[in-house]
């Protein structure tokens, strides 16, 4: 049939895609964004005071009354004519010819019947939440159905084999202990209670990425016009790209013997393993497939296409963009971005990362260009905490300390590198923050 496309369905014995034709375009067609959001939940009712309990007797004359009233409605309801009956409305019209709406609340419906009940379910939470208020989310994804995914699988083995222990994670590790070098030991999780969002922001130390968002495996499929490439699975629908961290679990600190500078040894013998990723939706065109109640499809068009009759519900496809959910979200004052924590894993650090932490100055690594110190110039900027210390006319140990309050402070974490001005400003991420690191000088 002439102007018939090519387009790629799933095929659900082998979960690849495969390549089919007989689509058309229907220009007539757009997604819907009409049907209304889900009901907001309702705040919990206050205690109503409690009623005193009335005098019998006057209770007794008010239940007389209230009977007398009752029964003078019921007579003039038996004496009064019975009202004219309203006509009957005549039947509404069908427009036979009207291609049934698909409504963009009907995705993760069709999410479940593609066996991605975990992205069905975060899709859900994003509809119901209230606009411009983002929080977080501990109980829909679980670490146990992470792991189940290869790629997420070799990304924790990497992580809690290799990742904690590389030198970059020791740096961050000997900073982030420092200021608890004096205790006999320390467990994040008494500090920080059941809060992944703070046991997050102050002791996660090493974080391995997870790749592929569904816009881009559905964008490479097309590009690459694989037949048998993989269609999206749960894990790509629901968390895209997002990262496996680590976070101290336990830590042991006793006294370098040997050491007359007052060293510290602190020995990682535990750390919380857990997956960190944003809900989120851009404003930008990003594709996410043709949907319809029957399923997804992937082809290379801007228009809603049919398989088959575009009158009969689910043939009609719809090519839907991240920016669809904010204009949703726009009309409706609905949609709540957020963060989704998995449960933590708690995994033994055998044998455990031993650090050396230095009582007369504060554990940063020398990097390849930091001048000796017999050096009388000094650079205007650094991202060595050590360089920036003396820089700034600070002590390590001072320093140390007044960094460990203006990280927390500023919302950033131990891991998080920032760049020191001679003028005690500070950047992060390319932006200057709105706070000196001289106001935290003792």
């Amino acid at each position: 049939m002439a102007n018939e496309l090519s387009y790629y369905g799933i095929n659900k014995l082998l979960w690849r895609w495969s390549k089919k034709e007989g689509a058309r375009i229907v220009r007539e067609a757009s997604l819907s964004l009409d049907k209304a959001p889900p009901a907001l939940p309702k705040p919990p009712e206050p205690k109503a005071p409690p009623v005193p309990r009335p005098d019998p007797a006057a209770k007794m004359a008010n239940d007389i009354v209230k009977a007398i009233d009752a029964f003078s409605q019921f007579k003039k309801w038996l004496d009064s004519p019975d009202p004219p009956k309203p006509p009957k409305a005549p039947p509404a019209k069908k427009d036979y010819m009207a291609v049934p709406p698909f409504d963009i609340q009907e995705i993760p419906g069709v999410m479940r019947k593609e066996h991605m009940p975990i992205a069905a379910r975060l899709m859900e939470r994003w509809f119901a939440g209230r606009l411009n208020a983002p929080g977080t989310d501990t109980n829909i994804v679980k670490l146990d159905w992470v792991l189940k995914f290869a790629r997420a699988k070799e990304s924790y083995e990497s992580l809690v084999n290799t990742g904690i222990r590389s030198p970059e994670a020791q740096s961050t590790l000997a900073e982030m202990l420092f200021p608890y070098r004096n205790r006999l030991d320390l467990l994040p999780a008494n500090l920080c209670g059941d809060s992944p969002s703070e046991l997050h922001k102050r002791f996660q130390f090493q974080h391995t990425g997870v790749g592929g968002t569904l816009h881009e495996n559905l964008v490479r499929q097309l590009r690459t016009a694989t037949e048998n490439f993989a269609t999206p699975d749960d894990l790509t629908a629901a968390l895209g790209s997002f990262n496996v961290y680590a976070a101290v679990g336990h830590v042991r600190f006793s006294s370098d013997r040997s050491s007359l500078s007052g060293t510290k040894i602190a020995e990682v013998t535990g750390i919380w393993v857990y997956v960190r990723g944003n809900y989120a939706f851009s404003e930008q065109s990003r594709y996410l497939g043709h949907w319809s109640a029957d399923g997804l499809i992937t082809l290379p068009y801007d228009d809603a296409v049919t398989i088959g009759n575009p009158l009969a519900k689910g043939n009609v496809h719809y090519p839907v963009y991240e920016k669809d959910f904010r204009e949703w979200s726009s009309k409706h004052q609905r949609g709540a971005d957020f963060v989704a924590f998995s449960d933590r894993r708690y995994v033994p650090v055998s044998p455990p990362i031993r650090l050396y932490l230095r009582g007369d100055a504060q554990p940063f690594d020398y990097q390849s260009d930091m001048p000796d110190g017999d050096a009388e110039e000094l650079a205007a900027s650094t991202n060595n905490p050590r360089y920036a210390a003396k820089m700034l006319g600070y002590d390590q140990n001072t320093f140390s300390d007044m960094l460990h309050v203006f990280k927390p402070a500023n919302g950033l974490g131990p891991a998080d590198n920032v760049i020191f001005h001679d003028d005690g400003s500070v950047e992060f991420g390319g932006q200057m923050l709105d706070d000196n690191i001289h106001n935290y000088a003792p």
